[in-house]
């Protein structure tokens, strides 16, 4: 195997790993703190430096280094899409429980729904 696809596949199951273990988290922020700062500083090599990039891409296996970085965007992009459904998920199931809780408050008499004309019963 060569070393891009264990590097690869290592990167997209650590990504997989943080974006379901460590949500909230301080290492989930300092990770994604730390990622970003790798990102920007990645970027920046790529635009002043090409020829860099093709030689990592290179010495990982990778014929051209826009492959690289195509295959390092897809890993991205993974574990933006697991982070982004999973904080769905945690929101859905937020405003179920406070949705629940306006009910009972509301058939309890404690509060009132705004929309609804006050019974005299």
């Amino acid at each position: 195997m060569e070393l891009a696809k264990i590097f690869l596949l290592l990167f997209t199951f650590v990504a997989l790993w943080f974006a379901t273990h460590h949500r909230g988290r301080t290492e989930a922020k300092a990770f994604r703190r730390i990622a970003f700062v790798g990102l920007i500083f990645g970027v920046v090599v790529a635009v002043l430096f090409p020829e860099v990039v093709t030689n990592v891409a290179n010495t990982l296996g990778i014929g051209r280094g826009a492959d690289l970085i195509f295959y390092i965007s897809t890993v991205g992009l993974l574990y933006v899409s697991i982070s982004v459904y999973l904080k769905f998920g945690d929101m859905d199931r937020r405003i179920t429980q406070l949705a629940r809780q306006v009910a009972l408050y509301e058939n309890a008499g404690t509060i009132q729904h705004p929309d609804r004309p006050q019974s005299d019963a």
